[in-house]
């Protein structure tokens, strides 16, 4: 698994595409599209570090952008929730991450995914149970 996975709404996916063809280098992260970045609990998000990410980045639409009207207050809440429980237990609550983006705003997603891609460098592989690679 990529240490950074990236969790991305459809409709954010443009950004992706821009970015590629506009030549930028486009680090290197599992993209995984969903529907609605509001469809992302925190249960996705723990299982998806637990499966060996080092950290999770989640793209949703901008504010009062989204088609599903609150799917991005939702990934929000979800994200913090997510924190929590990191925190809660000994993790690092960096290693989760929201962005908004607009699908033209392809700068700004690589910019995001290159601090994740950092991030997750500085912090490491987790190692939650006595035997964990």
């Amino acid at each position: 698994m990529s240490n950074v996975v990236m969790l991305i709404c459809s409709a954010a996916t443009g950004a992706l595409e821009l970015a590629r063809e506009n030549g930028l280098a486009v680090p290197e992260a599992a993209v995984v599209e969903v529907p609605c970045s509001g469809r992302v609990d925190e249960t996705t998000i723990l299982r998806t570090l637990r499966q060996g990410a080092r950290a999770v980045l989640v793209v949703g639409c901008l504010a009062g952008n989204c088609r599903f009207r609150t799917g991005n207050h939702e990934a929000h809440r979800n994200v913090d929730e997510a924190k929590s429980i990191l925190e809660q237990i000994g993790l690092s609550p960096d290693r989760v991450e929201m962005v908004e983006i607009a699908s033209v705003q392809y700068v700004r997603l690589v910019e995001a995914m290159r601090s994740m891609e950092e991030r997750a460098e500085r912090l490491g592989p987790i190692d939650l149970l006595e035997g964990d690679a």
